[in-house]
C-alpha cells in the first residue's frame, strides 16, 4: 500500500511538472532579449527603412512640383483650373493634405485645399524663408496650420519659373510611422528625421528631449552613416544614422540597451 501511494505521488508530481513550466524557466524565457549584435542589426535596418520612406515621399513630391511648375508656367491656366490640378495632384500623393503656391512676398496664391485661396501671408514662416534662400527640396520642421490648427510637415522648394514657392502640406504620421519600428515588441525604440539646419522634422516619441541631444551629436559627425552608443547614468541607447545623398536630411533609429527604456523619453 505504501509503495502504491509513493508511485501515485510520483506520477502526480510528474504530471504537474509536464503541464506547468517551472517559475524559473518561465522567467528565463520572459527575460530573454536579443544580444547587442542583433539589436544593432535591427536598428540599422530600421534607419535604412526610415530613410527609404522619407526619400520615396520626397521624390514623389519633387516630381509633382516639377509637373505643376511646367503646367502653370507654360499653360497659364485660369485660377480654377490651377486649383483643380493642384487638388488632383495632392490626391495622388499619399500623406499629402494640400499643396500651396506662395508668391515671393509670402502671400498664398493657390491652395489645393480651398478655392479661392485663403488671404494668408506665410512670409515669416521658417519653411518659406528656407525655400527662398536654398536650392532643391527643403523638409521643414513641424508647424501648426494657421487655419486648421493641425500640425503638418512642410516640404518646399522655390521655383523661378513661378516666381514663388511650392509647399506640400504633409501629415506628420506619414513620416513618423517608419520611426515607430518596434511598436509590436517589448522594446523601447524610436528615431527622428532632422534637416541640415538642425531642425527636427518629426520624431518618435514626439518631443522627447533626448532627440535634441542626439541631434547635437550627429551634427558633429562627418560620416554619412554609422552607429554609436548614447549614454546617460544608468541608461544606454544604440543609435544608427543615415544621411541622405539626395535630400538635406539625416534619419536615425534608436533602441535602448538597458531594461528601463522609459528613461529615453525623460
Amino acid at each position: 500500500m505504501n509503495r502504491f501511494n509513493l508511485n501515485l505521488a510520483a506520477a502526480t508530481a510528474a504530471l504537474i511538472l509536464f503541464v506547468l513550466p517551472s517559475t524559473s524557466s518561465a522567467e528565463a524565457e520572459y527575460e530573454a532579449v536579443p544580444d547587442e549584435a542583433q539589436i544593432e542589426r535591427d536598428t540599422i535596418e530600421a534607419a535604412e527603412n526610415a530613410l527609404d520612406e522619407a526619400e520615396s515621399l520626397a521624390t514623389s513630391i519633387s516630381f509633382a512640383f516639377d509637373y505643376l511648375t511646367t503646367f502653370m508656367s507654360e499653360a497659364h491656366p485660369p485660377d480654377f483650373l490651377t486649383h483643380a490640378e493642384l487638388k488632383a495632384t495632392t490626391d495622388r500623393l499619399d500623406g499629402v493634405r494640400s499643396i500651396l503656391v506662395v508668391s515671393e512676398d509670402g502671400a498664398i496664391r493657390h491652395d489645393a485645399f480651398s478655392f479661392p485661396a485663403p488671404n494668408i501671408n506665410v512670409g515669416e514662416r521658417q519653411y518659406f524663408q528656407q525655400a527662398m534662400t536654398s536650392n532643391g527640396l527643403i523638409l521643414g520642421a513641424r508647424v501648426i496650420g494657421r487655419t486648421s490648427g493641425v500640425p503638418f510637415v512642410p516640404i518646399s522648394t522655390y521655383k523661378p519659373a513661378l516666381n514663388g514657392v511650392l509647399t506640400a502640406i504633409v501629415d506628420p504620421r506619414k513620416l513618423r510611422d517608419s520611426l515607430d519600428w518596434c511598436r509590436d515588441v517589448s522594446a523601447s525604440c524610436g528615431g527622428a528625421i532632422v534637416n541640415t539646419s538642425g531642425d527636427i522634422v518629426t520624431a518618435s516619441p514626439a518631443r522627447a528631449p533626448i532627440h535634441d541631444e542626439v541631434r547635437q551629436i550627429l551634427q558633429a559627425k562627418p560620416e554619412r552613416r554609422g552607429t554609436f552608443i548614447y549614454e546617460r547614468p544608468n541608461f544606454r541607447m544604440l543609435v544608427a544614422f543615415r544621411k541622405s545623398e539626395r535630400f538635406p536630411i539625416t534619419v536615425w533609429a534608436s533602441q535602448t540597451l538597458t531594461s528601463d527604456g522609459m528613461l529615453a523619453t525623460q
